[in-house]
């Protein structure tokens, strides 16, 4: 498995599926913030402009355009900056939307304002840094899109799906929002050309020797991991790859090991009834105790709290 792939699978990223829109002018949605997920909206017909929280510019979406929008901040969705905004969950009521067909909203007749939208779930007890430290948001053009004729498509059959009530569709477009999520991160990641952390780890990933060693580890957490096996996976000099690691993912060599495995362990108390001990063993402790210490020193608990606390908040969700 590659590297971000078991990072997302980990954080149990996965995609669903809000709505399809028909606004018509004079038409302006406000999008609360909500924790834990990655918003996403593809114009498929008009322009929409969106002003995201926290970005210091809007956004103007054309037909063919995607805007993701990955720590799920408040925005607002409007055919001009000066209309009059509405919250969702009013317009929701007031367009007597029920979770079936279009969501229809606005004040003419002319549809001016045609989007696919939906968001991608993340773990609330799980995190990393290439998804801690995106923008606040990710942007792919309709331009950009043709550069690579499958996105495109994909683009496209999304919105064909969307316009549907075919067999299995709501599935698709699940899956589909997943596909692009991904390459919306690496198209991101290409036109930052590494000046932020996030932009740097890809480059981590990329990169022939550091993305070597973090392939490695990704594929076995549990094994023998030093600085001198992981900087031999790399074919640097120790203290050539400990620099170089550093630089790209902000993290030493060790410390990220630590991290994720800890991550990881996390993952396997809150979904499995594996004892602690068997969970130490497989991300790569052979002292309980050791792990133990390391799982309190970065959740702030031992492992046994942890699932005793999470399992009385299940129960009380």
């Amino acid at each position: 498995m590659d590297v971000l792939s078991d990072i997302l699978d980990t954080l149990k990223f996965k995609g669903s599926f809000y709505f399809t829109t028909h606004f018509s002018a004079p038409w302006g949605i406000e999008v609360p913030a909500f924790q834990n997920v990655a918003r996403f909206h593809m114009a498929v017909g008009g322009e929409c402009w969106v002003r995201v929280e926290g970005a210091a510019d809007p956004v103007l979406l054309s037909a063919g355009d995607m805007i993701i929008i990955p720590h799920g901040a408040r925005h607002v969705l409007s055919d001009h900056l000066n209309t009059r905004i509405t919250k969702l969950d009013a317009a929701l009521v007031e367009s007597g939307y029920e979770g079936e067909g279009h969501f229809i909203f606005g004040g003419g007749n002319e549809v001016t304002g045609k989007l696919v939208c939906g968001h991608l779930d993340f773990s609330a007890n799980l995190k990393h840094p290439i998804l801690e430290e995106l923008p606040p948001y990710l942007l792919v053009t309709g331009d950009q899109a043709i550069e690579f004729g499958w996105f495109e498509s994909a683009m496209k059959f999304m919105a064909f799906e969307a316009r549907r009530n075919h067999l299995g569709n709501s599935a698709m477009i699940r899956r589909l929002s997943e596909i692009l999520f991904i390459h919306g991160v690496r198209v991101w990641h290409q036109t930052d050309s590494g000046k932020s952390p996030a932009s740097r780890f890809l480059s981590a990933v990329a990169d022939r020797h550091i993305g070597n060693s973090l392939r490695a580890f990704h594929q076995d957490i549990g094994g023998n991991w030093s600085l001198e096996t992981l900087s031999d996976h790399s074919g640097l000099s120790r203290s050539l790859f400990v620099e170089r690691f550093r630089t790209l993912t902000g993290y030493t060599p060790m410390s990220y090991v630590t991290m994720w495995r800890v991550q990881r362990a996390c993952q396997l108390i809150l979904e499995t009834n594996l004892s602690t001990d068997a969970i130490a063993d497989h991300v790569g402790y052979q002292s309980t105790a050791a792990f133990a210490k390391v799982f309190k020193k970065l959740t702030g608990v031992g492992p046994g709290a942890y699932r005793r606390d999470h399992k009385e908040l299940a129960n009380a969700a």
